[in-house]
Order: C-alpha cells, then structure tokens, then sequence
C-alpha cells in the first residue's frame, strides 16, 4: 500500500523528480506506480466485483460488465468438461440466447379468475341524456339496461376510510327517430410506450376506482411500498383481494391522469426567472434512460428520457425567457440567456488549483 496522501503529491513536480538520484528516483517510481495501481483497481471496481452499490456503477459500462462477468463463468464452468459436456453447454447456451418468451403471462395461457365474489353496497346507474343521432332530449324515454360492472371504491369516513362495491348499471334508449343510444363509460388519454404489446387509456370500465387508485398509487410512489406489500396492505386491513397485475395498472393510470398537472408545472416553469437544468443516468427495466430536473424557486418538473438535445423540449420551450443555469453539457448552450453554475466552475478551479487534490 503506498502511503502517499494529498500533501506528499502536491510537492512532487518536475524539478523535485530532476533533483533525485537514480536509487531515490527508482523508490519514489516504485511508490507512484503502487498508488496508480491501487487507483486502477478502485475504478474498476463495480457492484458485481466489490461491495459497492449498483449506483456506484458506470452506466456507459454495464452491458460490457455483464458480457465479461458471462464470459468468466463460462470459462471457469468449462475446466474439466469433456467434449460432448462442452457440446451441451453450448447448445443450452444458444438456446437461451434465441428464446423471445416475454416475461408474464403468455398469450393464450390459461388465467385465473377472482375467488372473492363481490356483492354490491351501491348501484349507480347510467342513462343517456341525448340522442346520438338527432340530438333529441331522452330522459323522458323509457330505458332498458343492458350492461353492468362492479368497481371498488375508497369512501372517507369520520374516523378513517372503507372500501365499498359499487355496481354501475349503463342503459340504452330508443329515440322516436329510431336510433338507439347507449350509456358507455368515459374514457381518457391514452399512454403509449414503444415495445408495450398494449396501449394503456384511462376509462370508467374497471375494477377499481380513482378515489382506491389513488390511494393505491400514494403508498406506492409516496410510502415506497412494493407492489406485493400493497396487495398484503389490502387483504390485511381492509379485506380486499386484488391481483398484482390490477395494483401496477392502477399506479401506471394514476399517472397518466396527473399529465394534465405536470403540463400546468411545465407553464409555470416558462413563466419563471431563473431555470436550474440537470440531468443524470436513470435505469428503467435494465436499460439506460436519463433523468432530467428543472427547477425555479417554486416548482419542480422531472423527465425520463434520451440524452439527446429533444428532451429539452419537455421542460423549456421558446416562452422561457430567463436565465437558464446549468452545467457545460452542451445542449444547454443554445439558449441565449444560458449562466454557467457557480458549484460547478468552483469545482473546476479548484481541479486547475490543484491538480492533485482532483486525484
């Protein structure tokens, strides 16, 4: 272990190295070259090799981490295989390699229905108002009901809160012009994800209501409580059974519904005088996204996306008029009222400062 701390380099320069002799100039390389070493394999260390945590890890080096990590479990797995072992391995390898099974449910397996039936506590029905043709008044007209669905809902009490089952009756009413007119559930914005098989949209037709979706979504994002801990939460506490599928929909609709809340955030933010932008690596599902942060002295917006110079376009559009302080990454410096942050060129003085106080 060479002990060489941060006062012993800074006195070393080219003269102090010059003014050496052969014998001290080969104790003091030996020294230097044991600290690069030492400092080598500290960097290369990541969370598979040491003790580190995955957020340590360099994100531009995962993929080829994983591929070497493979390659030496392979090699050390082959010593002392015969051939048609070797031959196996291989074959089981490239099987894997091939195989497009999607996690989940597969398309067409058998699935699984709810074993908690449910008994209504509230019926709402549905009636149309006018008809779809003629626009003529229908609340007059006799209805017929032709569908239903049952949904959960959270329901406030003086002391706390309960869960009701709610079943919504839809009718249909024949216009004198002829035409038949059905109440249907409303629907709203639709999410759509690149590799989804499925786009999600917001609709009234589930099974569980906004008031219960949002309370699902607030001990998920907000009490960081997992997907099974919230469907343990609910059987326990309030004797309500539902799938880990249902819960992860209700979290991913919640969401979408706030859209029109992060667009009024994003308008404040052109409205402000001072913008702070950053960003930093962000993995969703393996892969590697980036998180980007605006900030002004009352809101805060975050975007999960590419690293490419579009993005901007989510958090800053041309109504932004004011200063916008960032670090020198350069997609930022096309704005014409662009301050450089102060954190970062202290930070950068004291690199030039001090060269080896940046070691």
């Amino acid at each position: 272990m060479a002990n060489l701390d941060k006062d012993d380099l800074s006195q070393m320069n080219r003269s102090y190295f010059q003014s050496l002799s052969q014998d001290k100039l080969v104790e003091v390389a030996d020294n230097l070259h044991q600290l690069a070493t030492e400092l080598w394999e500290k960097q290369q260390q990541n969370s598979e090799n040491s003790s580190q945590p995955p957020s340590k890890d360099n994100p531009y080096d995962s993929q080829t981490t994983t591929e070497q990590s493979e390659e030496i479990e392979e090699s050390e797995s082959s010593c002392g295989q015969t051939d048609s072992e070797k031959v196996e391995q291989s074959r089981v390898k490239e099987k894997k390699k091939k195989s497009k099974r999607k996690r989940g449910k597969q398309p067409g397996g058998k699935g699984f229905g709810r074993s908690q039936p449910l008994k209504a506590e509230v019926i709402i029905p549905h009636y149309p108002d006018l008809c779809a043709a003629c626009n003529q008044d229908l609340r007059e007209n006799n209805a017929q009901r032709y569908m239903g669905y049952y949904v959960l809902e959270l329901e406030p009490q003086l002391f706390g809160f309960k869960i009701v089952t709610q079943l919504h009756h839809y009718y249909q009413t024949t216009c004198s012009c002829g035409h038949c007119t059905h109440a249907k559930p409303g629907t709203g914005l639709v999410s759509v994800v690149e590799g989804r098989s499925k786009d999600l949209q917001l609709t009234e037709y589930v099974l569980v209501g906004s008031f219960l979706a949002t309370f699902i979504a607030s001990l998920s994002v907000r009490y960081r409580m997992s997907r099974s801990k919230i469907r343990e939460f609910l059987k326990d506490w309030t004797n309500t059974e539902l799938s880990i599928g249902t819960i992860d929909r209700c979290i991913r609709e919640t969401g979408i519904a706030c859209v029109p809340v992060v667009e009024e955030l994003v308008e404040q933010l052109q409205e402000a005088d001072i913008l702070h932008l950053d960003e930093t690596h962000w993995y969703e599902s393996g892969k590697l996204h980036w998180l980007w942060v605006a900030v002004s002295t009352k809101t805060a917006v975050f975007h999960i996306g590419s690293r490419r110079k579009e993005e901007l376009s989510h958090l800053v559009t041309e109504a932004f008029l004011g200063w916008l302080i960032s670090d020198g990454y350069a997609v930022y410096r096309s704005h014409p009222k662009r301050q450089r942050c102060l954190a970062h060129l202290i930070r950068k003085a004291r690199r030039f400062a001090d060269p080896a106080g940046s070691l």
